[in-house]
């Protein structure tokens, strides 16, 4: 296993590439382990840093056109706290204050460095604290939660019962011929939940090239049943398009994941994952990402390092 903990000349010169003037944008990274044979695909610390921050990413995506959710970050005069019944239970949903968002309404409340979907809270703004203990009270003191406005999921899935946002992850790679985009899979959250997270209960569909999808795997790889949900070719388009665009703005990170919401008004990137993982890719039966990846980054002259 190789680490990369620290900047190098790579990083260094990234900074006037993905337009950072300074070290200041490795703030809240956390170091991870790589195979060494996958640093021809994410091999700028700096880079990655960028496209992790949830902020930053939402605001360069906004300033060129990319149809993004609504985002705010929550000053340290906001609050979190937890609602609990009279009896004492404590409800799932979270309320908060906060003087820029309105109030009655209902937002996902994130960890603008958090990975693999865990920081993640349901929340609805609220005139001053209720009951209850506070809540995220680190995240709001260190300037890290952000709130984003609660999307709805499209007609099909809304009939289906989803209460989580449907996802499609799309993964797209630099190569010397442009950026591509690799496949998708669709994530459908569990019932109930907030977020369409394999980890909770969630399961991951591969998307064929005809926009059906196959058998849902959970976590663990274990077969969870079929979906009927299409993918309309103008709607694949789409995200295909918004996610090339998306990642030409990082020009120093190799390959991304992004996950682009299927909401009630239309495909909307959500975020990028510059650590995206192969094991989704590599559980999907059919056609794996994993397959395309290979018959396209090493015919462009990738090789493991020795």
């Amino acid at each position: 296993m190789a680490l990369r903990t620290s900047c190098d000349s790579r990083d260094i010169a990234a900074l006037g590439k993905c337009g950072g003037r300074n070290l200041a944008a490795l703030h809240g990274v956390v170091p991870r382990a790589r195979r060494t044979e996958y640093r021809d695909w994410n091999n700028c610390a700096v880079a990655a840093a960028l496209v992790n921050d949830k902020a930053e990413c939402n605001r360069r995506l906004t300033a060129a056109g990319i149809r993004v959710p609504y985002q705010t970050s929550l000053g340290p005069g906001a609050m979190v706290w937890s609602v609990t019944h009279t009896g004492g239970m404590t409800r799932g949903m979270l309320e908060f204050f906060d003087a820029k968002v309105p109030l009655g309404t209902h937002w996902m409340l994130k960890d603008r460095y958090g990975l693999q979907g865990d920081s993640v809270w349901a929340a609805r703004a609220v005139d001053g604290p209720g009951g209850g203990r506070p809540e995220l009270r680190d995240l709001l003191l260190s300037g890290r939660l952000v709130a984003e406005e609660l999307l709805r999921p499209e007609e099909w899935f809304a009939r289906e019962g989803d209460t989580a946002l449907p996802t499609l992850r799309v993964v797209t790679s630099r190569l010397r011929e442009g950026t591509e985009a690799m496949g998708m899979v669709l994530f459908r959250g569990a019932p109930g939940t907030i977020a369409a997270n394999r980890r909770q209960g969630g399961t991951a569909h591969l998307v064929h090239d005809d926009g059906s999808c196959e058998d849902g795997l959970d976590a663990w790889g274990a077969n969870r049943g079929r979906c009927s949900y299409v993918l309309p070719p103008s709607r694949a388009r789409t995200a295909r398009r918004m996610c090339i665009e998306a990642h030409d703005l990082f020009p120093c990170v190799g390959s991304i994941g992004w996950d682009v919401g299927l909401s009630d008004r239309g495909p909307v990137l959500l975020e990028g994952n510059p650590n995206w993982g192969m094991n989704v890719p590599q559980l999907m039966p059919g056609r794996p990402m994993l397959e395309e990846f290979r018959s396209t980054r090493f015919r462009a002259g990738w090789q493991v390092e020795r």
